[in-house]
This record gives structure tokens, sequence and C-alpha cells, in this order.
């Protein structure tokens, strides 16, 4: 059962070891007041939802963990900084990187939100190499969950499943790109993916975010035997039964 899986790994001085432990494990009070007083990074205990941290004078990729952090906690930033956010991390060519600077700077800005309206609405598809992670896919993770509800749903369908494949991208990463955005995709062609791609070898962890995706569609998927991707995925249903 996922509650005595995390109460074991806590017995035994488990600390959260990623961003997706700390981010999945903020939405359980329980576990939150566990595991505090071992987490004791100021960026860490921001995304435990237990502390703040500075930006100032950090790394990109700091500052990207702050932002998001922060939005997890409904902070909102300041628009100027997270528009040289997401133009920063857009030089890296990671989407590691790219995507949550570009969703913390398009929960606070119209203007990001509506160009990616627009790019949406134009029902055109381009093709992407596998592994690429094109920028109308950053639209979608970005703020698709107030765009993708006012789509024609054989346009959503095609979205989808256009989109679907990036889920590897996400899983391997830890981002949990696709988590605000799954109650509004096409759930049959995101399980299809989910069902397909979590039989294949993968990244510890990769499989929990798959298995904690499939919480969220009422789809029950193996996160496999290692413990860092049951923990991730005990997480989410804890997360997900705490509401």
């Amino acid at each position: 059962m996922p509650e005595a899986l995390i109460r074991e790994c806590i017995d035994g001085g488990w600390v959260p070891e990623n961003d997706a432990e700390l981010r999945l494990a903020r939405r359980v009070a329980w576990v939150v007041d566990a595991v505090e007083s071992r987490v004791t990074g100021d960026i860490d205990r921001a995304l435990l939802g237990v502390g703040t941290a500075d930006p100032a004078g950090r790394t990109l990729e700091d500052r990207i963990r702050i932002a998001t952090a922060c939005f997890d906690g409904g902070v909102s930033g300041q628009a100027g900084d997270l528009a040289a956010l997401e133009s920063d991390a857009m030089l890296t060519e990671r989407p590691d990187l790219f995507i949550p600077a570009a969703r913390a700077f398009a929960q606070i800005s119209t203007e990001r939100e509506t160009s990616a309206r627009i790019a949406l609405s134009e029902q055109s598809l381009p093709y992407v190499f596998p592994g690429d992670v094109h920028p109308l896919m950053m639209d979608v993770l970005a703020c698709g969950e107030r765009i993708l509800p006012a789509l024609h749903v054989d346009w959503l369908r095609k979205l989808t499943a256009w989109l679907a494949p990036a889920v590897v991208v996400d899983s391997a990463a830890m981002g949990l790109w696709f988590w605000p955005v799954l109650d509004v995709l096409d759930i049959k062609k995101m399980s299809r993916e989910l069902s397909k791609r979590i039989k294949r070898p993968a990244p510890r962890g990769a499989r929990g975010i798959m298995a904690a995706y499939g919480t969220r569609l009422a789809l029950p998927l193996d996160p496999g035997p290692h413990m860092e991707d049951r923990r991730i995925y005990a997480l989410s249903v804890l997360g997900n039964i705490a509401g």
C-alpha cells in the first residue's frame, strides 16, 4: 500500500532525493511533517513548501527551481524577471529548463498565454523527431489547462496524440510537466501512450512518473521494482487522496 511504503521509507531515514519527490511530498501534510527537519537546502525546502529561497545571484537552473517552488505554492513572480528567465532558458536548448521556465512565465503573463492560444488555434502539427520538444508542445505544457478546453474535440485528439510521446522526455527528467494538463488532454490517447511507454526501458524514476500520471487518469500502471519509482508513484497516490 502507498501509505505503508512511504511510512517504511520515513522510518528508514528517507530524505526526498529529487525535485519530483519534493513536489509530490508537499501535497501530503504528514509526509512534510515527517521529513521537514531532514531537508536542509533552501531550494529543496521551498520545493517541499516549508521555506523560501532568494533567486538573486543564483544559477539559471536554481532560479527556475525557485520559480517552480513559488508557483507550486501559489506565489507569483515579476513578469519581467520570468520573461527573461524563459528567454535565457531557451538559449540552453534544454527542455528540463525551458519548459518549467515557460510555465512560470505563462502563469502570470496574458501576453504569453495569448501567443500560445494563437499557436494552438492553427490546427497544424509539424513533424517532431523522437526525443525533441517542439515550441508548440511547450505552449501546451506551459498553459494548456486554460486553452485546451476550448478546442474542438477532434483537434484535441490529434494534438494529444502528437504531444503524448514527449512524456518520455518529461519522465526521464522527472519534470512533472504533464501534471497540470492531464485533465484537459484526450484521456484515451494519453492512456494509450503511457501504457505503451511504461513497458520500455527507462531511467530510474521515469516509470514512477508515468505511473503517477496514470493515477490521474484512472489508469493502473506498474511503477516497477525500483524504490525511487515506487516512492514517486506512492506519493502521487497519497497526494490525490489528500486532494
